[in-house]
C-alpha cells in the first residue's frame, strides 16, 4: 500500500524544459539538445562533470533556482496535488537547490502540501536521497512511489527498490524512459492522477 508519493520538481510539477536548455547553452559550450538530454541519463551532477572542459564557470543552479520565484503552477497540477496531499504524505526530491522551490511553492500558495523537499543541499545523488526519505517517515520501499520525466532519476529510484511512474512531458520522451522499466509511462498530469489511485 501507498502511502508516500515522491514527486521530482523540473519537468515534472513545471514544464522548464527549455528554459534549463538555454540555460545548460550558457553553461557548456556548443551543447546540443542530445548531449542536455544525455545529461539526465545519468544523476546530472555527475553527467555533466564529464563536459567540464567546456564549462564556461556560469552558475546555472543559481540562475535556474533563482527563476523558480516568479515561476506559476498550473491550476490543473495544483488541484490534484492538494487531493494527493489529502491522502498521501507528499514531498519533492530534486537536483536543484532546495530554496528555488520553497520560493516557488511560497509563491504559488502551496507549501503546505509537501512533506519534505530534498534537493542538492542535501545530497547530489538521489539515491541517498530516497534512503533518507525511508528513514525519515518511517517507510518501506513499497510504500513509496516517485515520479518523474528522466531515466536517471528511474535507474537511481530502481537502485532503492523504489517503483517509478515516467511522465514524458518533461526532460525525456516515453522511448528513452521506457529504458528504465517504470511501472508506467503516462502523458497529463491527470492520467497519472488515474494510475496513482490503482496502485
Amino acid at each position: 500500500m501507498i502511502k508516500a508519493i515522491i514527486f521530482d520538481f523540473d519537468g515534472v510539477i513545471i514544464d522548464n524544459y527549455e528554459q534549463h536548455y538555454q540555460l545548460s547553452s550558457k553553461k557548456i559550450r556548443d551543447i546540443t539538445r542530445e548531449e542536455h538530454k544525455k545529461l539526465f541519463e545519468g544523476n546530472i551532477h555527475i553527467e555533466r562533470e564529464k563536459l567540464k572542459d567546456r564549462d564556461t564557470g556560469f552558475d546555472l543552479l543559481k540562475e535556474f533556482s533563482d527563476s523558480k520565484k516568479t515561476d506559476f503552477i498550473k491550476q490543473n497540477v495544483k488541484d490534484i496535488l492538494k487531493n494527493l496531499s489529502s491522502k498521501y504524505t507528499l514531498g519533492i526530491i530534486t537536483s536543484g537547490y532546495e530554496y528555488g522551490i520553497n520560493d516557488f511553492l511560497i509563491n504559488n500558495d502551496i507549501q503546505e502540501i509537501f512533506s519534505f523537499i530534498y534537493g542538492y543541499e542535501t545530497n547530489k545523488i538521489k539515491k541517498y536521497k530516497f534512503e533518507r526519505v525511508l528513514i525519515d517517515f518511517n517507510l518501506n520501499k513499497d510504500e513509496v512511489i516517485f515520479i518523474t520525466d528522466t531515466l536517471g532519476d528511474i535507474l537511481e529510484a530502481n537502485e532503492v527498490g523504489i517503483k517509478t511512474i515516467a511522465v514524458d512531458f518533461g526532460f525525456h520522451e516515453k522511448e528513452r524512459l521506457q529504458k528504465g522499466n517504470p511501472l508506467f509511462i503516462v502523458s497529463t498530469f491527470q492520467e497519472l492522477f488515474e494510475k496513482i489511485k490503482f496502485i
